[in-house]
């Protein structure tokens, strides 16, 4: 397969931004951690497997039904020289039902990996839940200084029904189906994914996938904070060629309302 272009990529991700599909600065939330020093220190982002997600129903397939006979003719070319698989794999087809399906799709799932952004650093449920009660950071990236990464953004698409997913029919939506659609619940969360299949995993040799420091633009620090966390990365910046990057920090609004304002630090 020919590889796509970074400028092609950068095109692509221009129109999705000019359409309202994402937004040109993606945000990531982190607890202050060895893991959060490591996207300083290391220049990556970790993508982890779905199942590492604390949503149990998040890249769940619901599999509603498949087609035995098409499936059995497949497994049975792929072991077209091995007539003994072909009659294990006929054999075991006639009692192989959807949840048996669905746990091979989920074992194939669960070989991406998916790091995950939001469009929106403002939210305080974000920053309770994924920044540590406040006291964490969030990270502002400008996914058009990195299209080689971001190129394939993904936002989630947010429904109170779980898309059905039927075999083989929808084999070749499986993103669209199983890996994009969330719970209405998670709305709050605005969020954008980015995907890596098992083939850029196993191509990387880890689950952590580098980024142009250039794209990384501020960080934001939590309204509570420390100031000794503060001071840690800005010098984790300063030490790790992030000199361009701004700091600001969340405080509580004065005026009575249940808002996050931004100032400079």
């Amino acid at each position: 397969m020919q590889e796509i272009s970074t400028e092609l990529k950068k095109q692509a991700l221009e129109k999705m931004i000019s359409e309202e599909i994402i937004n040109q600065s993606l945000y990531k939330f982190r607890a202050d951690d060895e893991n959060t020093e490591k996207i300083f220190t290391e220049k990556s982002l970790w993508f982890p497997h779905p199942n590492a997600f604390n949503d149990p129903f998040d890249c769940w397939a619901n599999i509603q039904s498949f087609d035995k006979k098409y499936l059995t003719k497949a497994l049975k070319q792929r072991n077209i020289n091995n007539k003994n698989k072909s009659r294990i794999i006929e054999a075991g087809m006639k009692s192989f039902t959807t949840l048996d399906l669905k746990k091979c799709v989920d074992s194939v799932l669960n070989q991406i990996g998916v790091c995950c952004f939001s469009k929106t650093f403002k939210s305080i449920l974000m920053w309770s839940h994924y920044a540590h009660f406040h006291q964490g950071i969030c990270l502002e990236f400008d996914i058009l200084q990195d299209p080689d990464l971001f190129c394939f953004a993904m936002p989630v698409n947010y429904s109170n029904a779980m898309p059905k997913f039927n075999y083989p029919i929808d084999s070749d939506e499986i993103i669209k189906k199983v890996i994009q659609p969330k719970s209405a619940e998670w709305k709050y969360e605005e969020e954008v994914r980015i995907i890596k299949r098992q083939s850029d995993i196993e191509c990387n040799g880890k689950q952590s996938f580098a980024f142009n420091p250039a794209a990384l633009k501020k960080v934001i620090f939590g309204c509570k904070a420390h100031k000794t966390d503060i001071e840690k990365y800005k010098n984790l910046c300063k030490k790790n060629g992030f000199k361009h990057v701004k700091f600001t920090q969340m405080h509580q609004k004065a005026n009575g309302s249940f808002e996050l304002e931004e100032k400079a630090v």
